[in-house]
């Protein structure tokens, strides 16, 4: 290997690059917003590097050259380890040379070639003495500054010399900048020279900025890409100076990504038109054409699935996007159909991986879902728009299939006899019990009958009450087939109620559930194949611990005496009622199951949706849950019971004692509102009846919801009081809470209501007013959108906003 020499004052230097630590860089302002890279070149004598000695030795006999072997061995290692620096001396070479310092005379060319041919007699001596054969060394022409800076480094690699990269690199090295010398050195020793003309064509401001930053992203060991001028051009044209240091880093660190300089000068383009912020391209799995840019960016889809930033992300991310939307835009859409694809897509191309796998899927059957699309009609197109969203950004279904898209264009052919849209949430139980059942029942599953997806969806809805659903229908496979369609069709909104339940256990308990259902005589029994005597006993049994169930038609314990045709339809009602009875059974797994969290209860005063709240209540106030479970237990969960606690009663010494006690006791109002009848509203006692203010209208308090923790916290604090509207009969309407804050108001958060909530709005309006007079504390009207509401017992309590009557 040739190492970068120079001759200094007659004495050998060694050349080599050194980066400097950022407190001793140079701090000199640069338009293009670039700094001191820090490199810079060093000086070394030969004589202190042992790799060089040779060459020092050499040069040191050369001062007394004879007519001999070892002076021609000398030289032809000087000419191969020195380039010729064009340094002519004021006087000849003498004719009679022999014992001289021929030193001074070796920079020039023509002088080593004489040199050289007067010593070749010893040519054979002089190779045993080096012990190698060098290969003839080939002059360079250039200029003496150049031979003087450039050529040491280049011919450390055994590279080349041309007048055009002279000329770059005269180009480049303008100014007095520190490590611009540095800089062309570091490319012409070790990155790809061709870069040096590249950079060369661009302003005198872009040049020193490109160098540093080619060389700080490592980019200058890789030959340039091709369309690198177009790129160069577009940076040029785009980017101001100030940040011109700063993209150029992106467009170089892209390029490390794989990306062409065609599609960064794209994106560069598009980012500047949107006035987007450019950073690092991945490798795109698709670079996008304007065009289709341009359609889907001036669609009739919803804005936010137009935002220029998604669509970029779409269309980089997702493999033949152009294609795709072309076809997709081809023909008008309708608008829901149209962001719920857009959607999709952008579900899509947030994620990598498994996700690519599904676009290709999607992609292949893209022509057929269009058809299906077109053809809907326009009163089933919301219908269409849920399917596809469904099936495409289910959170928690993430497996999908080529089949799975097969069963979505037959559900876009079904849709189209419904009478109307069964809800909102049922595309995604259609979805999540498509990926459950076996391939018997996939028949059945398309032709359900629409009045009972109509039926299920009041189970579904509410915060989380969907969710928990799906997730509970995450491990019912390896069912008999026509299970878990059956108990769909024998009570779909038991079934609904059922599955939301299970989906609130935790991913264990909802296994070992499923394994024991799946084990339970009544679940394989097939009424059809096995003897009915057998049926009939097991039927029996189960039916015994669910009295109010139906279980074996009377007729067909007598059944030899029926006709065939009235046999069957008895059989199809036994059918029935089994599928009745399994659902029975699988709800009381799912009890069981949530009892078993608390074995230190055996009382049976606590209800189901107290456990259920306490179980999804997770870290949050679980020991005022665990309090509140004790006092339910020994049937003291009443308000009288909180107020006891000694948090609860520092709290109410700082209250006058008539306000005190008018908060405690608190009075009702009664009215008839229409369609409902008479209503009274009033604070409510029972804190088992408060934990259930989110789970009867479907709010995020509801049980197994994200914010359920803070339902014991409504009930348990003295400072907080939730007002129920009742009917005659005690059924609950409407419900708000209310609380007194530490700056001494009355604070009054929203109503919700299950029908008629204007009316019962403006009831509650007048009921807040005059508990307000009643307590002589003003209602928070400020402005702002929280108050300080003190948390007494419990550590955590969800703030639902300020409702200003």
């Amino acid at each position: 290997m040739q190492f970068p020499l120079r001759l200094q004052a007659g004495r050998i230097i060694f050349l080599r690059l050194e980066q400097l630590p950022a407190a001793q860089r140079a701090h000199t302002p640069c338009p293009a917003g670039s700094q001191d890279s820090g490199w810079r070149i060093q000086t070394e004598h030969c004589e202190k590097s042992p790799a060089l000695l040779p060459i020092s030795e050499a040069w040191r006999r050369l001062s007394r050259a004879t007519h001999s072997a070892r002076t021609l061995a000398d030289l032809s290692l000087i000419q191969h380890a020195l380039p010729a620096d064009g340094a002519f001396p004021v006087t000849p070479l003498p004719r009679h040379w022999h014992g001289r310092d021929i030193r001074p005379w070796l920079g020039d060319p023509a002088t080593r070639q004489h040199l050289m041919k007067v010593l070749a007699p010893h040519r054979r001596e002089a190779l045993q003495l080096l012990g190698m054969d060098l290969p003839h060394a080939h002059d360079v022409h250039t200029s003496a500054s150049a031979a003087h800076l450039w050529l040491p480094w280049i011919r450390s690699r055994s590279q080349a010399w041309s007048d055009a990269l002279e000329t770059a690199v005269s180009t480049l090295n303008r100014g007095f900048v520190p490590d611009r010398e540095a800089l062309i050195a570091t490319l012409l020793h070790e990155g790809e020279i061709a870069w040096l003309p590249l950079i060369a064509q661009q302003t005198a401001t872009e040049q020193l900025p490109l160098l540093r930053t080619l060389v700080e992203t490592k980019q200058h060991l890789r030959p340039p890409p091709a369309g690198m001028h177009r790129l160069l051009t577009t940076l040029h044209h785009l980017t101001h100076a100030k940040e011109y240091t700063h993209i150029a880093r992106t467009c170089f660190l892209s390029l490390a990504n794989n990306c062409t300089p065609r599609f960064l000068a794209h994106a560069l383009h598009y980012h500047r038109q949107w006035k987007l912020e450019f950073q690092t391209q991945a490798c795109p799995m698709h670079e996008p054409c304007r065009r289709q840019l341009h359609l889907v960016l001036h669609c009739n889809a919803a804005k936010w699935l137009r935002s220029p930033k998604q669509i970029w992300q779409q269309a980089t991310g997702l493999k033949d996007w152009s294609s795709a939307i072309e076809r997709l835009l081809a023909r008008p859409l309708y608008k829901e159909v149209l962001d719920s694809i857009l959607e999709a897509m952008r579900h899509l191309g947030r994620k990598r991986g498994k996700a690519a796998v599904k676009w290709t899927r999607w992609l292949n059957l893209w022509d057929a879902m269009l058809r299906e699309v077109y053809a809907t009609p326009w009163a089933r197109r919301q219908l269409a728009a849920d399917l596809i969203e469904a099936w495409r950004i289910n959170p928690e279904h993430l497996s999908m299939t080529t089949h799975s898209v097969h069963q979505l264009l037959l559900w876009l052919q079904r849709v189209r006899t419904f009478e109307k849209h069964p809800g909102e949430d049922i595309p995604v139980m259609i979805e999540a019990l498509w990926e459950c059942i076996s391939t018997e029942d996939h028949p059945t599953l398309l032709q359900m009958p629409e009045k009972a997806w109509r039926q299920m969806q009041p189970a579904l809805v509410g915060w989380s009450s969907r969710t928990n659903a799906v997730i509970g229908l995450s491990h019912a496979r390896l069912l008999p087939a026509g299970c878990l369609l059956g108990m769909l069709l024998a009570s779909p909104l038991e079934w609904a109620r059922t599955m939301r339940r299970i989906g609130e256990l935790e991913w264990r308990e909802r296994k070992e559930l499923w394994e024991a259902f799946r084990e339970h005589p009544l679940t394989p029994c097939d009424a059809a194949h096995t003897p009915l005597p057998h049926v009939i006993v097991l039927v029996d049994t189960i039916q015994a611990s669910h009295p109010r169930f139906p279980g074996v038609p009377d007729k067909l314990r007598a059944a030899g005496k029926l006709h065939e045709h009235v046999k069957t339809h008895y059989m199809d009602e036994l059918t029935r009622n089994i599928h009745r009875l399994r659902l029975a059974v699988l709800d009381d797994l799912a009890e069981w199951a949530l009892r078993r969290r608390f074995p230190h209860l055996h009382g049976g005063h606590i209800a189901t949706h107290t456990l259920r709240v306490a179980a999804g209540a997770g870290e949050e106030n679980r020991r005022s849950f665990r309090r509140l479970l004790h006092a339910c237990e020994h049937q003291q969960a009443t308000r009288e019971w909180t107020l006891s606690h000694p948090a609860n009663q520092q709290w109410l010494c700082k209250l006058p004692r008539q306000r005190a006690e008018q908060w405690n006791g608190g009075f009702f109002i009664e009215h008839d509102v229409r369609d409902i009848g008479a209503v009274r509203i009033g604070p409510e006692d029972d804190l088992q009846a408060i934990l259930r203010m989110g789970t009867d209208f479907g709010t995020c308090l509801s049980a197994g919801s994200f914010n359920s923790f803070s339902t014991v916290a409504n009930a348990l604090d003295a400072n907080k009081r939730v007002l129920y509207a009742r009917d005659t009969q005690g059924r609950v309407w409407a419900r708000q809470l209310v609380a007194i804050s530490d700056s001494g108001h009355l604070v009054c958060f929203p109503v919700y209501a299950r029908r008629s909530h204007a009316a019962l709005r403006h009831l509650f309006a007048a009921y807040d007013h005059t508990f307000a007079q009643a307590l002589r504390l003003p209602l928070w009207k400020s402005r702002e959108d929280t108050a300080p509401i003190a948390k007494i017992i419990c550590k955590e309590w969800y703030d639902d906003g300020i409702w200003r009557p």
